[in-house]
């Protein structure tokens, strides 16, 4: 009786390690002349951020104030779709696409245009002509230029990118902000995986040039799948996402108090990316996403604090 215990014990732990170890191929799968579609959200909350007053309204640091909440205005407004194909040259490459969607998208551009038009009209003349002489760059800032380049830009494609059916990004060459975008959405560990085994994101979510000087950094970048679930004849690989970032040193630039930085303070910035994903095994796509991402920094130019939550849904 023993020795049957014994060899049953045996052959349980042999099924278990044998799942455990079981290797998952997480693969896109599209059709010759099919496009994948999703409705995407990106949708930006702004956290209250520490903002240091101004006496003149019309500064180069009210102007970026104005045109950063701006920017999270449409980021917390605007919807898109993303569209995934085959690459007509190459079957093995995958084509994305993020647009707006027109009727939206338009109509809220307009909206903020047609307000900073209004504000500009209230604005003293004389005055928006000195500022205009002692800077050159508020131009560039000019929100009626922004929005309608905006409305008029490449009939609303906000993203492209390119990778191939097994997740790797191919389009390398385009900004590393887009770059991370395809990175977080659409790349796949490109090799054979087990449940648990973890793998890296080709991306940098916090990029500073020349003028920081790190003093600490810090970087986790974990992907792994935490199970596999079946659910209406098909196999759902759960994917997770943690990717942590942070940097704390030296903003050594002359224009540093211009955007709320003190004499000698130490900058930071904090990111997090956490999200769940669930990949269909059969049919090559993902079923549901969400994650979210957050920024935490003490200088209001590297966006103070933030919050975006991402959504894929077919």
């Amino acid at each position: 009786m023993k020795y049957k215990i014994l060899i049953f014990t045996l052959i349980l732990s042999s099924f278990s390690f044998s799942q455990k170890q079981e290797n998952i191929f997480l693969q896109w799968k599209i059709a010759k002349n099919d496009t994948l579609k999703y409705q995407t959200t990106m949708h930006a909350i702004k956290a209250e951020n520490k903002i240091i007053e101004k006496k003149d309204s019309s500064s180069i640091f009210h102007e970026f104030g104005k045109f950063q909440d701006a920017l999270f205005q449409i980021n917390s407004n605007i919807k898109y779709q993303t569209n995934l194909y085959l690459n007509k040259k190459n079957e093995n490459l995958i084509d994305i696409e993020m647009f707006m969607l027109n009727n939206e998208s338009n109509q809220y551009l307009e909206k903020l245009m047609n307000e900073a038009n209004l504000e500009n009209q209230k604005k003293d003349k004389k005055k928006q002509k000195k500022v205009k002489t002692e800077n050159n760059d508020i131009e560039n800032l000019n929100f009626d230029n922004v929005f309608k380049n905006l409305i008029d830009s490449n009939n609303n494609v906000v993203l492209r990118g390119r990778i191939s059916k097994t997740g790797e990004i191919i389009s390398t060459y385009y900004k590393n902000s887009q770059k991370n975008l395809i990175s977080i959405l659409f790349s796949l560990p490109n090799k054979e995986v087990e449940i648990g085994e973890k793998w890296k994101l080709n991306l940098n979510l916090i990029e500073m040039d020349q003028n920081f000087v790190a003093d600490s950094t810090s970087n986790q970048n974990t992907v792994y799948i935490e199970k596999i679930i079946h659910q209406n004849n098909d196999q759902i690989a759960v994917i997770k996402y943690d990717i942590n970032e942070y940097v704390l040193g030296d903003f050594n630039t002359p224009m540093a108090e211009m955007f709320g930085m003190k004499n000698n303070e130490k900058i930071y910035m904090k990111t997090s990316f956490i999200a769940t994903g669930y990949f269909s095994l059969l049919k090559g796509k993902w079923t549901n996403y969400e994650g979210e991402m957050k920024i935490d920094s003490n200088f209001s130019m590297l966006g103070g604090k933030s919050k975006t939550e991402f959504k894929l849904i077919e």
